[in-house]
């Protein structure tokens, strides 16, 4: 098997998130639009049993992508995933580049509403969708 690569527009930026960190998601891809993706480069890390990347590796990376386009266009807006639902549909191995797709469906005072579909190249791995909870930043 030969490792992907890392496409156009991803760059490392170190997660603020200890679990994040110590899992090796580091990449994002800004889409200019108000949105961005979050990407990895699946490891040995990563792994079930099976040689395959384990399911909570594309959770971890689904809410990273709920949570970063819940609040991307107010950087100092924090979030917090209330529910999120995941659907598994297909493996994804070690070796291949996985990356966000989201869009954000509505945005209220309180919560966004986002669905976030997990790639590996034209392959969907998981699809999810959230409810995240917007933390506003205090002010003085």
């Amino acid at each position: 098997m030969t490792a992907s690569t890392i496409p156009a527009g991803f760059v490392p930026e170190e997660s603020a998130d200890p679990y994040e960190r110590n899992n090796k998601l580091n990449l994002i891809h800004e889409l200019g639009d108000g949105r961005v993706e979050v990407g990895l480069l699946a490891e040995e890390i990563h792994a079930n049993e099976y040689g395959m990347v384990h399911g909570g590796v594309l959770m971890m990376l689904a809410d990273a992508g709920l949570c970063m386009n819940s609040r991307w266009p107010n950087p100092g807006e924090g979030a917090i995933t209330v529910t999120m639902t995941t659907n598994f549909v297909a493996g994804a191995n070690i070796g291949e580049f996985l990356e966000t797709r989201s869009t954000v469906i509505r945005r209220t005072r309180s919560f966004s509403f986002v669905n976030c579909d997990i790639m590996a190249g034209d392959k969907v791995c998981m699809t999810s969708t959230g409810i995240i909870k917007r933390v506003m930043p205090r002010e003085g």
